[in-house]
């Protein structure tokens, strides 16, 4: 049992540092021109080696997309309201230290337009899931009485989009900008008292 735990351990270390390699790959050079064999030589192994943890070159890029979603997935989720509003602030926040993110996120964003692109669902379905996650945030707002007169949930949602997408690409061609407090403002355009003085929705029963 010892001998099988270990064994797992490193194993999944491995895993790790093949994950590591990929995104480094795929960051440089995008999805379509990195190559198994550049990723595998970058942790020391040969190509069946690593096609051994990772069948193929897309389930290595679907390993990676995973793992960079799962923290904003965490930092989001039970979120509502105002609350999810934060939460997309937090993440904003956080993009700043990890550059790498957001660049391989950016150039898989402009490769996967392609429909035949092996990203281009998954792209799809997570901009799908940001603007109908956001449009329902807004939904709940209004329903508070804290959205502004003339203000479309979607649209706000689709707009807010938008932004950080552009202001991502800005920041990573070294331009001057401070995506949080932007987006801050940007979200305060919206309701009819700032962000950061409303209050979350109660708790029933507090």
């Amino acid at each position: 049992m010892a001998t099988q735990r270990g064994a797992y351990k490193k194993s999944a270390k491995r895993r790790e540092e093949i994950l590591d390699a990929a995104f480094d790959v795929f960051s440089r050079q995008g999805y379509t021109a990195a190559s198994v064999n550049e990723i595998a030589r970058t942790v020391g192994m040969t190509q069946p080696g690593l096609l051994h943890h990772f069948g193929s070159k897309l389930a290595l890029l679907e390993a990676v997309l995973e793992r960079r979603d799962q923290l904003a997935l965490d930092i989001l989720s039970g979120r509502h309201d105002v609350e999810f509003l934060r939460g997309l602030l937090e993440i904003a926040r956080r993009n700043k230290a990890v550059p790498g993110l957001l660049r391989l996120y950016s150039i898989l964003a402009a490769e996967s337009s392609a429909p035949d692109h092996p990203a281009h669902e998954y792209i799809s379905r997570r901009f799908g899931f940001v603007v109908a996650g956001t449009a329902r945030a807004f939904e709940e707002i209004r329903d508070r009485g804290l959205l502004r007169d003339g203000v479309d949930p979607r649209t706000a949602a689709l707009e807010t989009t938008a932004m950080a997408e552009g202001l991502q690409l800005l920041w990573l061609q070294d331009v001057d900008v401070d995506m949080e407090s932007i987006v801050r403002g940007h979200f305060d355009g919206y309701l009819t008292a700032p962000l950061a003085q409303l209050d979350a929705t109660p708790v029933a029963g507090s």
